[in-house]
């Protein structure tokens, strides 16, 4: 009786991990809400790299297709790639930390940094 127990423990704790395995985010891709216009930007892998256009916007001035995000690549277990401000109309370095409701950016240039969040839709 004691081996069975210890039997059924084993097998619901290997279950548990690996569902939660499957659910954490591992890679980058996925569609994200930011800003106060309920932008919606879809990250996806094309030819081993990952890129980011917007897909969704009530802010007028946002162009629907526009690449946003591009060259995103895992790099010594980092994901690195370039994001676009579109205020200053230039590419940036960024660093991309998928977590499981979010993504975080840091935005590099210069000597300057910000990071800045998008939630997972």
């Amino acid at each position: 009786m004691r081996n069975l127990r210890n039997g059924i423990i084993v097998v619901l704790m290997a279950l548990f991990s690996i569902t939660n395995y499957a659910q954490s985010p591992s890679d980058v891709d996925g569609e994200y809400t930011l800003g106060e216009k309920n932008t919606v930007v879809k990250i996806e892998k094309q030819n081993e790299v990952y890129s980011g256009k917007i897909i969704s916007s009530d802010n007028p001035k946002a162009k629907i297709g526009k690449l946003i995000i591009k060259d995103i690549k895992l790099k010594k277990g980092k994901w690195r790639g370039k994001i676009y401000a579109p205020r200053r109309s230039e590419w940036y370095d960024a660093e991309f930390i998928p977590n499981e409701k979010s993504i975080e950016i840091k935005i590099k240039a210069g000597f300057f940094s910000k990071t800045i969040e998008w939630l997972r839709k």
